[in-house]
């Protein structure tokens, strides 16, 4: 058992030693900054990430952001001490430590001796459960684990590390943030879609415009087929968006999305305030037109989010399973928004009659008009 353990250590030193001389060779091409892989193989998953020096502390002698080979040479230890305190993997019976930890600068290919800004690390995590004579079948070996990245450096673009899981056939994509910095790997079927659920319910709650333009779109009618029709032109709009971003590669920049989302407030709130002044009932398949109009241009913003959490490629289980998890996340905040206003409105109604309504509406569209104008300007300053 002792000869098997040493040649399993032997041959992962040797895999490593090769990675290690392919990468300084390759030198950028091969690890791009901020960027690294973590490929489970077996009963061991081997790391190969690149990580800004101005992460690490106290190893840069003349403070330029940047480490030299002498530099590398004398803190050595004390560097591969913070890449295994800062890279954490961890399974059901705690924390596996980080083996077999290789580190080198990442000079231009112009300047192969010049300082660098970035290290490359590889190493190796074993999986085995500790007793069990390493026996443990895979891939249940490489099951519940979750990595925790803290390795931020403090320039511009240096606060996000995006890695890619890799196991047999499986892929997972993972962005690491400061806010955002501990991720499960390879979760199962139920885990993915529970997880999106929540991002999409997150991002409805926690964007301030989405919750408006609802808000205003429901004030304009308390009774339950006003709010089942605008509930559903609004999901069907974004819905329509969001597959036609996400699946059919549609893409819109931020610089006009975000805009254009404003805007919609603007429009919603002041065809409202427009229909009340006519002082006339107009039919209701034109505001539900507006409203999925609107909603077209929300599920840009929606899809932008998505984007920016999904992790799985665009053919696999996992992405359709985050992809439904993301809309039912959107539609039970939706939901939940739904039913609070209008319990809000009911009990108002109760204690200040009906004409609390009309009020709100009211309100309702001049806050919208306002805030929407106020973040129209902002965001257009803010692209330009």
């Amino acid at each position: 058992m002792h000869v098997r353990k040493v040649a399993q250590l032997l041959a992962a030193a040797l895999l490593l030693y090769v990675s290690l001389g392919a990468v300084t060779s390759a030198k950028a091409h091969l690890v791009a900054a901020q960027k690294g892989t973590l490929n489970f193989v077996g009963p061991a998953a081997f790391l190969v990430l690149s990580v800004p020096v101005s992460a690490l502390h106290s190893v840069d002698d003349d403070v330029d952001g940047m480490l030299s080979k002498a530099e590398l040479a004398t803190y050595a230890d004390a560097i591969g001490q913070q890449v295994k305190a800062g890279v954490q993997l961890t399974g059901p019976a705690g924390a596996l430590p980080l083996q077999l930890v290789m580190i080198d600068i990442e000079p231009s290919d112009h300047a192969p001796a010049a300082p660098a800004s970035h290290l490359v690390v590889l190493g190796r995590y074993a999986l085995q459960a500790r007793g069990n004579g390493g026996d443990v079948p895979e891939p249940a070996a490489s099951d519940g684990l979750s990595l925790r990245f803290t390795l931020f450096g403090s320039k511009a673009g240096e606060q996000v590390q995006d890695l890619t899981i890799t196991r047999q056939k499986e892929t997972q994509w993972l962005r690491f943030t400061a806010d955002n910095h501990l991720k499960p790997l390879l979760p199962r079927a139920a885990e993915v879609f529970v997880e999106y659920m929540r991002s999409g319910a997150i991002h409805v709650l926690g964007g301030p415009d989405h919750m408006l333009f609802l808000l205003v779109v429901l004030s304009a009618g308390w009774g339950l087929s006003p709010l089942l029709g605008a509930l559903s032109c609004f999901t069907v709009g974004h819905a329509i968006t969001l597959c036609a971003c996400v699946l059919g590669g549609v893409a819109v920049s931020d610089r006009i999305a975000e805009p254009a989302i404003a805007a919609t407030i603007v429009c919603m709130a002041a065809f409202d305030v427009w229909t009340r002044r006519r002082a006339r009932v107009l039919p209701s398949y034109m505001r539900l037109s507006i409203v999925f109009s609107c909603a077209l241009v929300h599920g840009l913003g929606l899809a932008g989010a998505l984007r920016d959490v999904t992790q799985w490629p665009s053919d696999s289980t996992p992405f359709v399973l985050a992809l439904t998890g993301f809309n039912v996340g959107i539609e039970s905040a939706q939901i939940a928004v739904a039913l609070m206003a209008g319990l809000v409105v009911l009990v108002l109604s109760r204690i200040k009659g009906p004409a609390i309504r009309q009020r709100v509406a009211r309100h309702s569209a001049s806050v919208g008009l306002v805030l929407g104008s106020f973040w129209f300007i902002e965001r257009i300053a803010h692209s330009a």
